[in-house]
């Protein structure tokens, strides 16, 4: 019994291990492309402030 109960909690600290790690992967790639998209605008001929909240409007979709 002692041994399913730890090897329970082992599994869940896993995998909050895992999910943490996963969302902050998550939030580095989406800053990225973000960063890309505020790039790619700019170079088309808007302003930091317009690529910027075009870059936003198009990742929420």
């Amino acid at each position: 019994m002692k041994t399913v109960i730890v090897l329970a909690i082992g599994f869940w600290i896993g995998r909050q291990i895992y999910v943490n790690f996963d969302k902050e992967e998550t939030k580095r790639k989406e800053a990225k492309v973000r960063q890309r998209l505020a790039q790619f605008f700019q170079q088309q001929g808007f302003s930091k402030s317009e690529s910027l909240l075009k870059a936003q409007q198009l990742l929420k979709t």
